[in-house]
């Protein structure tokens, strides 16, 4: 076999050998295999920078948008930005908008990088754009707040009714700084032993009046755990209908002293002050401040009640109130939806409760002595002879077989009132009598008065101590612990039910009232601890939390 034949028969079979023949192969998948590695860290990167690049802009807009945030809003981005190690947006990619009264503010800010790559460049892919948007905004929709103030005797103590006015004053600047005018409705209930509506307010509720001194509603027990409240479905001065609840009238009585209606010290259980009436759905700044102004202390302590009509002034139930409301001038027309249904989103509701002290004593006229005629005969007679002290009056016992009445000015019992006789008082022509009625006698004086100058000196001390406030024949108490307390944790959980965001303050206040006042708070957050001039900052910490941020996007 000469050379030719053997080279021939070699290349043969080397042509036919298959040894070997996976390894090319092979190569070319782990090259890529390696590139795929490659373009997967590379898609990490960017997506960590993305990741970063996102968080970022949401932190600055938010904080851009603070509508308490001092700096220009762009610089605030910038900045964010700068220590995050990014690159800061421009000029031109920050958008700002707000309100001419800053009471709203919009922050969008859009941003774009180019990340170069490790490996997807070895396929013409020389960098990533990792994009970045966001959009913040601090805009307090349709805001409803009552601001419910202790105004009892206590806060006289001190200074607190003193550090009270312009820290409450403050928060409704605050308040209208930060709202678009027009969204904002304020109404401010002050309450003690009871809460006066005024004649202006109580003309929309059907009630017993016995009187027309005293403008207070009772509740019962039953009403605390409802949000509602029950105005007349008929127009002012038309007749209720039949379907109306009828709300029992406080009486006008004074159940703390031992004294007459000319005393300084006369404290009638409703408040009678103009000042101390509850001003209702004001939108005027001017008008709300004028009246924390004016606000004075007296009297005791009933958290229940002021919280039942702070609550009441939000619902629903009352919109027809604000409707005539709106028709007498008395509300802006653009309240004309409020109180919002709860389950409109836009609108916020905010009760903010302050009390100094604790549930006390509420006092409340039996049903025998709130109205008709009573057991007293006044004589009419002006001359201060007959007008000196209790000398004018003449009390009625029907259990006595004769000489039924027994006259302070004669001291006997006789068979008709003093001034009954010409012959009773010789020196006024005028000399009569009238039946006093209860609503007029407790007008006239106390309930401890009537007990210790008109029972006392008839029936002894024993009598005279079944007519005085703590053990009254004529006025009903109401416990603390097992009733008032109970109640306002009742209307508390209604008003929290329907999201109602309710925020309490404790000022100088003893461990059961700020118990109670932490319990009745939407979360612990939303209660606060005052003492002193700290109340003013307390006030705004809470202004601040009404007017929310919300990002958007």
């Amino acid at each position: 076999m000469d050379l030719c034949d053997r080279s021939k028969r070699a290349v043969v079979g080397f042509r036919r050998k298959e040894d070997g023949s996976l390894l090319i192969f092979g190569l070319f998948c782990f090259v890529m295999m390696l590139f795929l590695a490659g373009a997967a860290l590379d898609l990490m990167r960017f997506e960590e920078r993305r990741t970063t690049l996102q968080n970022t802009i949401d932190r600055a807009v938010l904080a851009a948008a603070d509508l308490h945030q001092t700096l220009p809003p762009k610089d605030v981005v910038k900045d964010y930005f700068l220590k995050a190690g990014l690159t800061p947006p421009s000029d031109a990619d920050i958008v700002i908008n707000q309100g001419n009264f800053n009471e709203w503010r919009t922050v969008q800010a859009n941003v774009r990088e180019e990340m170069p790559t490790w490996f997807m460049n070895m396929v013409g892919v020389n960098s990533l754009s990792t994009p970045g948007s966001g959009t913040a905004e601090e805009r307090v929709g349709q805001v409803e707040v009552s601001l419910v103030l202790d105004v009892s005797g206590s806060m006289n103590s001190g200074s607190r009714l003193t550090n009270l006015k312009p820290a409450a004053s403050s928060f409704i600047d605050q308040m209208f700084d930060t709202v678009e005018p027009g969204k904002l409705s304020v109404s401010i209930v002050t309450y003690s032993t009871q809460v006066a509506l005024g004649t202006g307010m109580l003309q929309y509720f059907h009630n017993t009046a016995e009187q027309t001194a005293s403008t207070c509603l009772e509740f019962t027990t039953a009403d605390y755990s409802t949000r509602t409240l029950s105005p007349k479905s008929t127009p002012v001065g038309s007749p209720a209908a039949s379907s109306d609840r009828q709300y029992q009238l406080n009486g006008h009585f004074e159940p703390f002293n031992t004294i007459t209606n000319t005393s300084s010290s006369w404290l009638p259980n409703c408040p009678t002050e103009t000042n101390r009436r509850i001003l209702a759905y004001s939108g005027s700044r001017t008008a709300l401040k004028a009246y924390i102004a004016a606000l004075t202390a007296k009297g005791n302590t009933s958290i229940d009640i002021g919280m039942k009509w702070g609550v009441g002034l939000l619902d629903p139930s009352m919109a027809p109130v604000v409707t005539r409301m709106i028709a007498a001038g008395t509300v802006p027309s653009a309240f004309s939806e409020r109180p919002y249904a709860y389950t409109n989103r836009e609108a916020l509701k905010v009760v903010v409760i302050m009390t100094d002290g604790e549930n006390t004593t509420e006092y409340q006229l039996r049903d025998a002595y709130d109205h008709g005629l009573s057991r007293l005969y006044r004589n009419t007679s002006n001359n201060s002879a007959v007008t000196s002290g209790v000398k004018r009056y003449s009390l009625y016992d029907a259990t006595r077989s004769s000489n039924k009445y027994y006259s302070f000015y004669t001291n006997a019992w006789r068979a008709a009132p003093f001034g009954a006789n010409a012959s009773d008082y010789t020196g006024d022509n005028t000399d009569t009598y009238v039946q006093m009625t209860w609503p007029e006698v407790w007008s006239a004086m106390s309930v401890n008065y009537f007990a210790d100058y008109i029972i006392s000196p008839i029936y002894g001390s024993t009598e005279r101590n079944r007519w005085r406030t703590s053990a009254s024949n004529a006025t009903a108490t109401t416990s603390i612990a097992s009733t008032k307390d109970a109640q306002t944790l009742a209307i508390c959980s209604a008003a929290k039910q329907q999201g109602i965001k309710v925020f309490t303050i404790g000022f100088d206040a003893p461990s059961a009232g700020q118990s109670l006042l932490l319990s009745c708070a939407t979360s612990q957050a939303h209660t606060y601890a005052a003492t002193g001039s700290s109340i003013a900052s307390v006030f705004s910490s809470i202004a601040s939390s009404i007017n929310k941020l919300r990002l958007t996007h």
